[in-house]
């Protein structure tokens, strides 16, 4: 047994709780596809009364839903400490945006979306108002995104209309052209999103 050195565990999974478990199930399996692979009911004396245990891929559960009745959402959450989002990463540019368009037709609107120049992401909130986070990678591999994060200006974000960066899609861009275009400027939306400032 290592006892001298830190040994990095990966992460695996994510823990919330809510009082509205069927919606948030529900949601959570529109937009990634999760599975619910048990609910068990919590022991006696449990803040909680059951747990769901799901997954989107071949690991065990990547989210735990803690069934808590009588909890409330938070509406003061920006204000207070929190988890800010939960992320879940595509292979390709297409993946997302196939994904936002899929979300569009069942009247399931991002948040904001950008181009945060090592990748490009999508937002939406979940019930409970719990910040769900789509990503894909601006660069080939996970060693050059690593690089170009730390090598990231301060003020590298733009704000990005997925409809826009669909258009070019269609219309022929590459995905890294999209990138290129997108970090000029040219695919910002028509009008500021509406954020508090905490969820950045």
């Amino acid at each position: 047994m290592n006892t001298e050195i830190t040994i990095h565990p990966k992460l695996q999974h994510c823990g919330i709780t809510t009082g509205n478990l069927e919606a948030m199930v529900e949601w959570y399996r529109k937009t990634i596809g999760i599975v619910v692979h048990n609910r068990v009911k919590a022991p006696a004396g449990s803040p909680f009364k059951s747990v769901a245990f799901a997954t989107n891929d071949e690991v065990n559960h990547r989210l735990s839903f803690f069934e808590t009745p009588g909890i409330t959402i938070d509406k003061d959450k920006d204000g207070h400490a929190r988890v800010q989002h939960i992320a879940f990463a595509y292979e390709s540019l297409d993946d997302l945006l196939g994904t936002y368009l899929r979300l569009k037709k069942t009247g399931m609107l991002p948040l904001w979306a950008a181009d945060q120049f090592f990748q490009t992401a999508i937002y939406y909130e979940d019930p409970d108002g719990n910040i769900l986070e789509l990503n894909t990678n601006n660069f080939a591999s996970d060693w050059t995104v690593t690089e170009q994060l730390k090598a990231l200006p301060p003020q590298v974000h733009i704000n990005i209309d997925p409809e826009k960066i669909v258009a070019a899609r269609k219309a022929g861009a590459s995905a890294w052209e999209v990138h290129e275009r997108a970090v000029a400027g040219e695919f910002t939306p028509a009008s500021s999103y509406e954020l508090h400032t905490s969820r950045w």
